[in-house]
């Protein structure tokens, strides 16, 4: 790769986007097609006076989210519901992996052809509604909000004091483990591990099997949740100070950060970067991870069902390695992402009242069990422990991610700072620059960025 990310990135990003535009339509006229059977409707009475939506009137509303079969069968299925209890709704589902999403719905917001009901992350809040109001006021809507846990509307869904999106789960960022191949290489359960440990160990299991890797990660993983994470560790902060527009970590921090993911490809801790973007945004279908021969992946509480069901051994989480000298475990504890009802709908009133279904529905809650999110609600821990469909693997993820966490902030998650620290670690991971100079480029454009949005705010 060579170092042209401003102009050359912004055409490309450009031209990326229109292409997935496309191929998102194509994608959506599929889904309708394919999945007309399974274009659900569930819908609880409405909260205000029990009446069907749009007062029996035909509506067709488009729905829009990423995520893994698990999620798309249980959103089909609350669709499904819903549309039973509301023939007059008609849900369209649009559908994907994680993969080309944001472009997707950046460019279908520019463009006024943008669905009615979107799973966002809070992270991209201040791209949308910094750019133009494009999300719907949902204290001005029949969804109820109050059935939130505590504080998770303020630090997960809310921008600039208006509440934009219904957070869909709780809780933060650990480590799945297959314990088979934990007790074959000698991995504690128990142990609170540090980055210079899981090398440590890393090298030793493909010492004993070169087929053999602790550890694999895509790009985005390496992103989010190994540079992000250690920056965070280093500081006890989020990315960026949202009152100054300023760094909290140094040029040093980020050089670090950059060494250690040399580091853990040097040790062959990690998979070889080539085979691991073969799976990228699915993990859990890796075939090495599948068949036992990758032991550990770093992901959010949220992703455990699928982990669950990817492999036949049994599953465990311990909590993210740590530096040293952490100020904290960087584990960002929030709610990452969530449902936002498009303000341009010309069914706001009625996509609303289906989020609302959706979120709080003792029904909906019953479909989704956690595929969709983890316990967002006060009443869904109610109705899922005393149905038994929590998993103990998950409960245990969000309990252990908790402690000593930090809350980040929307500014950390400008997709701008996002895309360029990506592109770098791919550039330190090629060996194109050190991660010296990736660090010393990183503060230097973040810089530029940060002065751009803090004259624009």
């Amino acid at each position: 790769m060579k170092k042209h990310f401003k102009k050359s990135a912004a055409l490309l990003m450009a031209a990326s986007m229109a292409a997935v535009s496309l191929i998102g339509c194509n994608s959506s006229a599929k889904n309708a097609d394919t999945n007309a059977a399974a274009q659900s409707s569930a819908g609880a009475e409405d909260t205000e006076a029990g009446k069907p939506a749009s007062g029996g009137d035909p509506v067709t509303l488009r729905f829009s989210w990423w995520g893994s079969d698990s999620r798309h069968k249980a959103l089909l299925a609350v669709i499904e519901a819903y549309e039973k209890k509301n023939p007059n709704v008609k849900i369209e589902a649009e559908y994907q992996g994680y993969d080309g999403y944001y472009e997707k719905i950046m460019t279908t917001l520019s463009s006024n052809t943008a669905p009615d009901i979107i799973q966002l992350s809070k992270e991209w809040l201040p791209d949308i509604q910094g750019a133009k109001h494009y999300l719907a006021d949902l204290s001005t809507l029949p969804v109820d909000l109050n059935t939130l846990k505590d504080r998770l509307l303020e630090i997960a869904g809310t921008y600039n004091g208006e509440p934009n999106v219904f957070p869909c789960t709780v809780g933060g960022s650990v480590i799945y483990v297959n314990t088979d191949f934990a007790k074959q290489y000698g991995i504690e359960l128990s142990k609170a591990y540090t980055w210079d440990e899981i090398k440590v160990l890393g090298k030793s299991i493909h010492e004993q099997d070169s087929d053999a890797y602790l550890m694999t990660a895509d790009a985005d993983m390496l992103n989010r949740l190994f540079v992000q994470p250690y920056l965070a560790q280093k500081t006890g902060k989020p990315l960026i100070d949202e009152e100054t527009y300023s760094m909290n970590f140094s040029e040093e921090d980020a050089a670090e950060a950059f060494r250690n993911i040399v580091d853990l490809y040097e040790t062959n801790t990690l998979e070889p970067f080539g085979e691991a973007a073969t799976f990228a945004g699915q993990a859990d279908q890796n075939n090495k991870w599948i068949n036992g021969k990758i032991g550990m992946i770093v992901d959010y509480t949220g992703s455990a069902p699928k982990y669950i069901a990817s492999i036949d051994s049994p599953l465990d989480v311990i909590s993210m390695p740590v530096t040293s000298d952490a100020k904290s475990s960087g584990v960002a504890y929030s709610g990452d992402r969530g449902f936002a009802v498009n303000d341009n709908s010309a069914h706001k009133e009625d996509a609303a009242k289906f989020l609302d279904f959706l979120m709080n529905d003792p029904e909906s809650i019953a479909i989704c069990k956690t595929d969709v999110g983890y316990c967002p609600t006060k009443q869904s821990d109610d109705i899922l422990i005393a149905a038994g469909v929590v998993s103990e693997i998950q409960k245990k993820g969000v309990e252990i991610s908790e402690p000593n966490s930090y809350t980040n902030n929307m500014i950390s998650g400008n997709t701008e700072l996002e895309v360029t620290r990506k592109d770098l670690i791919q550039e330190v991971v090629y060996g194109d620059i050190t991660p010296e100079e990736a660090a010393k480029e990183l503060t230097e454009q973040y810089q530029t960025i940060l002065d751009e949005l803090k004259a624009n705010k």
